[in-house]
């Protein structure tokens, strides 16, 4: 970890327990990008996506305490949306198979706004994935009706307080207080709210108290946890990220976090009760390889610590000007190899044309969707995930017949691509 922070790849705090007991417990790099306080215990940040199990785990939790079925529709509860709520059922909403199109806000009356734009559903509930914040958004006012309670007091008081969770505390005003870390890029340049700054913020020591406490079925029982770590397909994220089940039993469980340059991770394993935590203010997408490394030197296999990312430093330049990043990306694969890590190519590339694609640049995602099909011949899935996205661009740029093909091929590569499948099923059916 200490070699991690001095090569630039973390900035942050770390926890590692084994049956049930920490053994080891850090806290490396800063508060910010002046560099002139080191990280605590204490230090709290945003984290990102794992947000997400909180509302889930409360519908379930509701689920468990007869307040609701998953089969109810959204409009049994919410009834000023549009008459697409009389289509989703609550289960939609856990594995993002309503329908709903990509809605990504800071506020509530932003997410009310967008939704009541939305005349049509993507596809039919159930049939297809589009991972989209509205969904979590719908769960946290399905809560707040059900219980009378705003979302940060349904939180504290049905879970924060019985867990010893102490955060989940909030920036007012775009300003930091208490032990609010601010986040920074490696150039050493502030990032705290460069997309809004609306999200709770939790330490390292609550992030690994829910972790634990979850898999404790302390919070809700084994049938419940199961439910949540399903997702609608291998390609796609249940409502606790990505998990393993074996004969129904969670075996991992791991999650990622990020926005703003904050980043967090968690992992856990049923085995050896490991439980791995990390969150950091420098986000450098490494936070999965060092957990990696660290399930290495606890098996006491060899292990290795993390390069630079390609992405990180390739898409900045890519959106500023397309051919210059190209040729950095060129440039350091030529001759940077032992400062950047290539060992993920093809998902830095894919990962950095969603990021162009998110920026409405489709035509130069398309080009490095693309180029991410050369590196592995034999990553069959990750390139049938590409030729997917490239028909999800061409389809936004309502080439259809170009969006066929490309899915088609996805599927030439990965049979079982349902993605790819029912998004090629509902541009024919047009």
């Amino acid at each position: 970890m200490k070699s991690a922070n001095e090569i630039g790849v973390f900035n942050g705090n770390v926890i590692v327990s084994e049956n049930g007991k920490i053994i080891y417990h850090n806290e490396l790099g800063f508060t910010d990008y002046t560099k002139s306080k080191k990280l605590s215990r204490e230090s709290i940040m945003p984290i990102g996506s794992i947000t997400k199990e909180f509302s889930s785990t409360g519908i379930l939790f509701l689920v468990e305490n007869g307040k609701l079925n998953l089969e109810d529709n959204v409009s049994d509860y919410l009834t000023y949306l549009p008459n697409w709520a009389t289509k989703i059922q609550i289960k939609h909403l856990l594995q993002y198979t309503s329908g709903l199109p990509s809605i990504f806000k800071n506020t509530n009356s932003e997410y009310l706004a967008e939704l009541n734009k939305v005349k049509k559903l993507d596809f039919e509930p159930g049939t297809g994935y589009i991972y989209s914040n509205a969904n979590i958004f719908l769960q946290q006012e399905i809560i707040k009706k059900i219980t009378n309670l705003s979302y940060e007091d349904f939180l504290k008081n049905k879970f924060f307080k019985k867990l010893k969770i102490s955060g989940g505390k909030t920036p007012k005003d775009s300003i930091l207080i208490a032990n609010m870390a601010g986040s920074f890029d490696n150039d050493f340049k502030e990032t705290t709210f460069i997309h809004g700054g609306g999200e709770m913020y939790f330490s390292i020591t609550d992030l690994y108290n829910w972790v634990n406490n979850l898999h404790n079925e302390k919070i809700v029982n084994k049938n419940s946890l199961t439910i949540l770590a399903k997702s609608f397909d291998k390609n796609s994220e249940s409502s606790l990220g990505n998990t393993v089940i074996e004969n129904n039993e969670i075996t991992e469980h791991s999650h990622q976090g990020s926005g703003n340059n904050y980043e967090s991770y968690i992992y856990y394993e049923s085995k050896n009760r490991t439980t791995i935590v990390l969150i950091t203010n420098n986000q450098n997408f490494k936070l999965g390889a060092i957990t990696e490394s660290i399930l290495n030197i606890l098996a006491e296999k060899p292990f290795t610590i993390p390069k630079k990312s390609i992405y990180l430093d390739i898409r900045g330049k890519l959106l500023e000007n397309f051919q210059n990043g190209i040729s950095f990306y060129e440039q350091i694969k030529s001759t940077q190899k032992e400062k950047y890590d290539f060992s993920n190519e093809v998902s830095d590339l894919i990962n950095t044309g969603k990021y162009l694609m998110r920026r409405n640049r489709f035509e130069d995602a398309i080009k490095i969707f693309q180029l991410s099909t050369t590196i592995d011949s034999k990553n069959t899935i990750a390139i049938s995930s590409a030729y997917s996205f490239i028909g999800e661009c061409y389809n936004k740029m309502e080439k259809a017949d170009l969006a066929i093909i490309n899915l088609k091929k996805a599927l030439e590569f990965d049979a079982k691509n349902k993605n790819a499948e029912e998004m090629l099923k509902r541009i024919e059916n047009k």
